[in-house]
């Protein structure tokens, strides 16, 4: 398919550090086989007949130039000056819009500007395109969160987070708010100018700092929904009671596989509610065979239903510090739908097969009814793996004895994870050593302390295995090429891995020119446990892209994965849902045995009556789906960053003046972000209270993305640890300001290694170096291509 493609040569040609090139080198470069470099040039005629590319001289590719027109999203700095990112890139990128041009746009706003030309070249790496917002084609929005405050006889609403610096005017407190409570305001004047905003309170939340008041705050200002319509929450409690009435001779029992005698456990988090799945495994005849059973929610909810509109509107759960936001109403999500121990539950079941090397040999899949045995948590099966019982009575959640036969097969669970895992590291597979946390709190909801998460291998045995399962369904419908919607994660960008190499390369690791996911392990492997790990690893994180739901066959780069889904999660994520009611056409026209036909015509055949069935969408309704369930996840999650943050710095405002051991996790060429590596917290440092002060110059070197001060030599690099104090906490702003005290380590300790012995010059000229070779390799590629091209001709 040649939908695939289009992306990744987005995402190269709108690339910094694009210069136009042949088609057949942007190919070579995003390593496209022989065998699909037709579908390939199909993708770029399809993106140049769309307007999206240009096809130059000597059949070179870049993006268009700049129209007269720009509509985009406009994002606002402090300072009053903001930049535009256009719908549809050009050649030029993002439009700057000066201080007084932005027409009382706000950050989020689409806006349609004018596009001004200086008459002449701009500088090197800035544009001669400025613009002016004359017209906010919509606003991000209406409502903001804050704080009332006054000044003299004035109120006004100080706003939460960045989004809007200035303060709201309140003429009339209707709602009887009092000073220094959280409120909602609807603006009724936008600030433009020298005029200010103004606003109503709308809402009331409470005291301003108190855990559920901000809770309150964050799901008005990321607009989650929380209270479930009457006519969904009618609905679900309608399927309810239908399921309670079901017997044994009802056709939704009897048409399933009977599976209550199985084995079945469930492993989640000690204070997981919703269980969307449960484990099985046993011997047969062709090897080991894994059973993963996952609730059937699409039984419960029927499609274009209100309770399936505010499924979709929602698109996740939103696992928020203390308080979750269900996809779905809670007699569902924690009820019925959720697999609880010792209960019938209508499951979807999926088994793949396993050879000695955990490789999949067969699949079947089936409508099941199942009774899960066992409820465990991480640590508790963890501990029963290691023979500790004692230890895991100290994790669990149940009284259920501990079996032996529990015991054996938690242990059949980590042999094949492992072996799983293996494999699929083998297969490419990146993992990141990168840190996470758990949050502690006190009785009033507010953080008091933190701790890293747990390393139990049981998460992996979960994590393995619903991967398994997600592709196993995945492969499934690509190998009947039939839609669906799948779990992408692309291919990183050459010019990513271009940085990447010369980042590698200033550590003391060299990384081949077109690494792939093999070479790219290799360097991970290389550090860990060195100073340069969190460094390197942080590095990789960011060459890698976002992954997002299409219907495109694109694959999923990091779990190395040609075809991935998401199927495991149907109570929490919206796509799963529709990828089990694409399996309930499957299933239907399969029958009890589950089997996908060997038959080339037996496939086709099936193949076009589940294309043909309602629940199979097609590829145009399914990339609007994706496009709004990749929204809507985007939002979640940034609400519960944005939540987190600020309860950690509401802790931290209490700890000003106190020193951490923290890690450089941003430079730019205005200061360093530091992150206290206890709380996983930021704050900023900008480069006149760097070590030195204001005397010493602080400038970013392009080849190394390091900060070098111009008088002392000194450099400050992303992984780089430090002691620093904190200064000041923002909780409005969400903002900390930190300063550094003592230097702990560096992140690039240029090892004895062969890539760096003998070479006595500094960081930024090795990577100058590694840049310009580079470089001149993509020069000489450009070059040999028109080379071929003309011979061709």
């Amino acid at each position: 398919m040649a939908e695939r493609f289009k992306p990744r040569i987005l995402a190269h040609v709108s690339h910094r550090n694009y210069a136009p090139q042949q088609i057949i080198d942007i190919a070579e470069e995003l390593g496209v086989p022989t065998d699909e470099q037709p579908e390939f040039r199909e993708a770029v005629e399809q993106l140049v007949e769309a307007g999206h590319v240009v096809v130059g001289a000597s059949d070179t590719l870049a993006l268009p130039p700049m129209g007269p027109e720009v509509v985009g999203r406009f994002k606002l700095h402090e300072r009053g000056f903001g930049f535009i990112m256009p719908d549809e890139r050009n050649a030029h990128g993002d439009l700057f819009v000066p201080q007084g041009k932005t027409g009382g746009a706000l950050t989020g706003d689409i806006v349609r500007a004018e596009v001004v030309h200086s008459g002449r070249r701009g500088p090197a790496g800035k544009s001669p395109f400025t613009g002016k917002i004359v017209d906010i084609v919509r606003r991000a929005n209406t409502k903001f969160v804050g704080t009332l405050e006054k000044d003299g006889s004035t109120y006004f609403i100080t706003p939460d987070g960045t989004m809007l610096k200035e303060v709201i005017l309140i003429r009339d407190i209707a709602k009887h708010a009092e000073l220094g409570e959280k409120v909602v305001v609807e603006i009724t004047t936008f600030p433009r100018k020298d005029v200010a905003a103004e606003g109503v309170i709308t809402e009331v939340l409470g005291r301003s700092g108190e855990p559920e008041v901000e809770t309150d705050a964050i799901c008005r200002a990321f607009d989650l929904p929380e209270a479930f319509p009457d006519e969904a929450v009618d609905q679900a409690r309608e399927a309810v009671s239908r399921y309670n009435d079901l017997d044994e001779d009802d056709a939704a029992y009897k048409k399933r596989t009977d599976l209550r005698n199985d084995y079945l456990i469930t492993i989640d988090p000690p204070d997981a509610q919703d269980f969307d799945d449960a484990i099985s495994i046993s011997q047969t005849k062709n090897g080991v065979e894994l059973g993963v059973h996952i609730a059937d929610v699409a039984f419960f909810v029927t499609p274009g239903s209100h309770l399936d509109k505010e499924a979709y509107e929602r698109g996740t759960s939103c696992y928020l510090p203390r308080r979750v936001i269900p996809m779905l109403p809670e007699v569902l999500s924690n009820g019925v739908c959720s697999l609880q121990p010792g209960v019938p539950r209508l499951a979807r079941s999926a088994y793949v097969t396993y050879d000695e090397n955990a490789k999949p040999i067969g699949t079947r899949f089936c409508s099941s009814v199942i009774q899960s045995a066992h409820r465990l948590t991480y640590l508790e099966a963890q501990a029963l793996i290691d023979g500790n019982t004692e230890e895991a009575r100290k994790h669990a959640k149940t009284d259920a004895p501990y079996t032996e036969k529990l015991t054996e097969t938690l242990r059949q669970f980590d042999s094949l994870a492992r072996n799983i895992r293996k494999r699929r590291l083998n297969d490419g597979m990146i993992v990141l050593d990168l840190p996470e946390v758990e949050l502690e709190y006190d009785k009033t909801g507010r953080v008091c302390d933190a701790h890293p998460e747990d390393d139990a291998f049981t998460h992996r045995v979960i994590e393995m295995f619903m991967v398994e399962a997600n592709e196993a369904v995945a492969r499934v419908f690509a190998d009947l090429k039939i839609p669906l919607i799948r779990r992408t994660h692309p291919d990183p960008g050459a010019h990513d891995i271009a940085d990447l190499r010369i980042f590698a390369k200033v550590a003391g690791y060299d990384l081949p020119e077109n690494p792939d996911r093999k070479q790219l392990q290799g360097l991970l492997e290389s550090v860990r446990g060195k100073p340069a790990s969190r460094a390197v690893h942080f590095a990789v994180l960011k060459t890698l892209t976002k992954a997002e739901y299409s219907p495109n066959l694109i694959g999923h780069f990091a779990l190395a994965s040609g075809d991935y889904t998401h199927f495991t999660s149907p109570i929490r994520r919206y796509p799963d849902l529709m990828v089990h009611r694409a399996m309930d056409a499957l299933m239907e026209h399969l029958g009890e045995q589950g089997h996908i036909p060997s038959d080339a015509k037996a496939r086709k055949s099936l193949a076009n009556k589940i294309k043909h069935d309602d629940r199979v969408l097609s590829e145009e309704q399914l990339v609007e789906m994706g496009n709004h369930c990749s929204t809507t996840e985007r939002n979640a999650e940034a609400a519960e960053r944005q939540l987190r943050k600020f309860l950690v710095m509401q802790l931290l405002e209490g700890h000003v003046g106190e020193e951490f051991p923290g890690t450089v996790t941003g430079v730019t060429g205005f200061g360093v972000f530091i992150q206290i590596d206890k709380y996983l917290v930021e704050g900023m440092i900008r480069t006149p209270d760097l070590p030195g002060g204001p005397a010493e110059r602080w400038e970013l070197n392009k080849y190394t993305g390091s900060l070098m001060a111009q008088r002392s030599g000194r450099s400050i690099t992303l992984g780089d640890q430090f002691k620093v104090q904190i200064n000041k906490v923002n909780l409005v702003r969400r903002e900390m300001d930190l300063t550094i005290t003592d230097h702990i380590r560096s992140a690039m300790n240029l090892s004895k290694k062969k890539t760096t012995t003998g070479n006595k010059r500094p960081r930024h000229e090795l990577a100058k170096n590694a840049a310009q070779k580079s470089q001149s390799k993509r020069g000489s590629s450009r070059a040999k291509g028109g080379q071929k091209k003309s011979r061709r001709r």
